[in-house]
């Protein structure tokens, strides 16, 4: 893939990110940070990892679902735009743990493939999209498959 997206707000999920990336990563990240504490998107080099860049994303979930969606819809708009801008065609896109936050499982994943399938068809994009699932969030993989299959174009 080109590119790969993961939740910044989401502490365990950078951690993970920047240690499969290795040690210079996590010091290009920091200096980013202390940088651009306000920054909605950090970018930095792939490092370890299998791709060309790596984007991390602020995030927030929210218990009120109409804010809850309205900030996963943010959030794809700042994907989509970032990925456009680097002229990426394909995103692998680290699954948001739902249950850590409290928020549906439902309403984020349908959400978040709604959102990516409108940007594609609306801008005709031909990109190629991957979420990514840890193996015991069999319930996400689920959602994801059922989503991606039942919503329509």
């Amino acid at each position: 893939v080109d590119v790969t997206i993961g939740i910044s707000s989401l502490g365990f999920l950078t951690d993970a990110i920047i240690k499969a990336a290795g040690e210079k990563i996590q010091k290009v990240y920091d200096n980013e940070l202390e940088n651009h504490p306000n920054s909605v998107l950090i970018a930095t080099p792939s490092g370890a990892l299998l791709c060309k860049q790596i984007f991390f994303v602020k995030w927030d979930s929210d218990p009120d679902e109409e804010i809850l969606r309205q900030s996963l819809v943010d959030l794809m708009y700042t994907v989509v735009q970032n990925v456009k801008s680097h002229n990426f065609t394909s995103i692998a896109f680290l699954a948001i743990g739902c249950e850590k936050h409290g928020c549906s499982i439902n309403i984020v994943v349908k959400t978040m493939v709604l959102e990516m399938k409108r940007h594609l068809i609306t801008r005709n994009l031909s990109w190629t999209m991957k979420f990514v699932v840890e193996p015991d969030q069999e319930n996400i993989y689920d959602e994801f498959s059922k989503q991606v299959l039942t919503t329509k174009d």
